[in-house]
C-alpha cells in the first residue's frame, strides 16, 4: 500500500462512521405534547396549543434520528383530532334529532276521534269521584288539572281530515300505569279545546320529519 492511498481510506472510514443526529425540535414537541396529554388525555388533541406541537414536529429534518418517531406522533396527532371531532359532530347531530318533534299518522287515527267538543262542555257524567282516565269530549282544562302529572307532550299527529293536533303519552311512573293501567300503551289526541280521542299507540305510524309522505299502512282484515 502506497502512503498516497491513506488519506483516501481515512476519509472513506469516516464517512462510513458518521452517524444520524437526534432533532431538537422532536424533544421540544415530545415535552409539549406529553404535557398536555397527561393534563387532558384525549381533550389535549382538540386544544389549539397542540398545533404548535405539530409545527415542531414538521420541522424535524427528514434525515435526523428521530424522523420517523416524529412522523408517527404527527399521524396520531392528526388521527386523534379527527375522531373526536366527528364523535362531537355525530353528538350534536343526535342531540338535534332529538329536539325535533316526531311526526305520527295512520288511517286507523280518524275513525275512532269523534267530533270535536266545545270545551264548556262538561265532563262526563262519571260520578262523584270524576273521571278515572282520560275520554273523548274532556275539556284540556280538566285534562290537564286531573292527569296533566301524568302525561307528557308526544309530538304532532297528522289526523286524517282534521290537520295536525297535540299527543301526549303517560310518563314514565309507577303511580300512573298502576292508576290508568289501559292508558300505558295508548295515545291522548287533544286541540286547543278538547279531548279529541284515546288510541292505541299501535295504531299511528311513525315517520320522520323532512321524509315525505309515506303511505299510510292497510287495515287489518276484518276476519283477522
Amino acid at each position: 500500500m502506497t502512503t498516497r492511498s491513506i488519506p483516501l481510506l481515512l476519509l472513506l472510514a469516516l464517512a462510513g462512521c458518521s452517524r444520524k443526529e437526534p432533532s431538537p425540535e422532536f424533544t421540544r414537541a415530545s415535552e409539549r405534547f406529553n404535557k398536555l396529554y397527561a393534563k387532558e388525555l384525549d381533550d389535549a388533541y382538540l386544544d389549539p396549543a397542540m398545533h404548535e406541537v405539530e409545527g415542531l414536529l414538521e420541522k424535524v429534518p427528514a434525515d435526523s434520528l428521530d424522523a420517523q418517531a416524529a412522523g408517527a406522533l404527527l399521524t396520531r396527532i392528526r388521527d386523534n383530532r379527527t375522531r373526536l371531532e366527528q364523535a362531537a359532530s355525530d353528538r350534536e347531530k343526535a342531540l338535534a334529532a332529538a329536539r325535533t318533534p316526531t311526526t305520527l299518522t295512520g288511517v286507523s287515527v280518524t275513525a275512532p276521534l269523534p267530533p270535536p267538543v266545545s270545551a264548556t262542555r262538561p265532563v262526563a257524567d262519571a260520578g262523584a269521584l270524576g273521571p278515572v282516565a282520560p275520554s273523548a269530549g274532556m275539556p284540556i282544562r280538566d285534562f290537564n288539572r286531573l292527569f296533566g302529572d301524568c302525561f307528557e307532550p308526544a309530538g304532532p299527529v297528522e289526523v286524517n281530515g282534521r290537520g295536525p293536533r297535540d299527543s301526549y303519552q303517560m310518563v314514565d311512573s309507577n303511580r300512573c300505569r298502576t292508576a290508568m293501567p289501559g292508558m300505558v300503551n295508548s295515545v291522548v289526541l287533544a286541540d286547543s279545546q278538547a279531548v279529541m280521542g284515546v288510541v292505541p299507540k299501535s295504531a299511528l305510524q311513525r315517520v320522520q320529519p323532512d321524509a315525505g309522505t309515506s303511505a299510510p299502512p292497510a287495515p287489518p282484515d276484518a276476519g283477522s
